[in-house]
């Protein structure tokens, strides 16, 4: 947890300076009523084992290669599984899940972030072999560094398998608490106090080259600090 600055500074000028860390960040929730589902993200187990149980019981529902927009010969392998709703919910939302662990701090993310890439990458890369991206090329797209995990969201969807489930909140109001997020005005911000309830990961690789070589496109280059001070890129 980190520390309270300790100086002379009201919340007020606090929150216009944006020294975010002001406040102490306790991770709880608001207002999930649910007191099984509550109980359960509070006892969640370490990032280590819910990583694994997604590796282990993941339903991979459809791979695709996509092309990189920004660079030519560049493409990845992106994929669409599907989770128990309550490991989903641990996965997203725990204190000691995915994005907890970017809360923690942008290295803490990655690190996870690597972990969960790592036990996942090669039965996707081995599930489809698209015509034009071979098992190794997805392999590396897997493995490189800028590839990540995250929910399915509307309107990034290759094919009817991989529809989106998570769609824009209607509403600013806070469900996940850990005095960082729900402080921000940022739109991103508004996404990232949400838990979301649902069933569907994306796996995406990062763009690669025939040569191994990587490109990392604009939007994401800040994605692990983005995460850190959001809770959502």
């Amino acid at each position: 947890m980190r520390a309270m600055r300790l100086k002379r500074t009201s919340k007020r000028a606090s929150l216009e300076s944006g020294d975010w860390t002001f406040f102490m960040n306790k991770w709880s929730y608001s207002p999930i009523q649910d007191k099984q589902r509550r109980a359960r993200l509070e006892a969640a187990p370490p990032f280590g084992e819910i990583a694994q149980a997604v590796a282990g019981s993941m339903r991979i529902r459809c791979t695709h290669s996509d092309k990189c927009d920004e660079a030519a010969g560049f493409m990845r392998i992106v994929c669409c599984v599907s989770i128990d709703r309550d490991l989903f919910d641990l996965f997203f939302n725990a204190e000691s899940g995915y994005r907890g662990r970017y809360f923690a701090s942008p290295e803490e993310g990655l690190l996870a972030n690597g972990q969960l890439l790592q036990l996942v990458s090669t039965s996707v890369a081995a599930f489809t072999v698209h015509g034009d991206m071979t098992t190794s090329h997805a392999e590396r797209s897997l493995c490189a560094p800028s590839a990540k995990a995250w929910l399915a969201e509307v309107g990034k969807d290759f094919c009817p398998a991989c529809v989106g489930e998570w769609t824009t909140p209607q509403d600013a109001a806070a469900e996940i608490l850990n005095g960082r997020w729900e402080h921000r005005p940022d739109a991103k911000a508004r996404y990232g106090r949400k838990a979301p309830y649902l069933e569907r990961l994306r796996i995406i690789g990062a763009f690669v080259n025939s040569s191994g070589n990587e490109y990392v496109t604009t939007q994401k280059r800040d994605r692990a600090q983005q995460i850190y001070d959001f809770g959502w890129s």
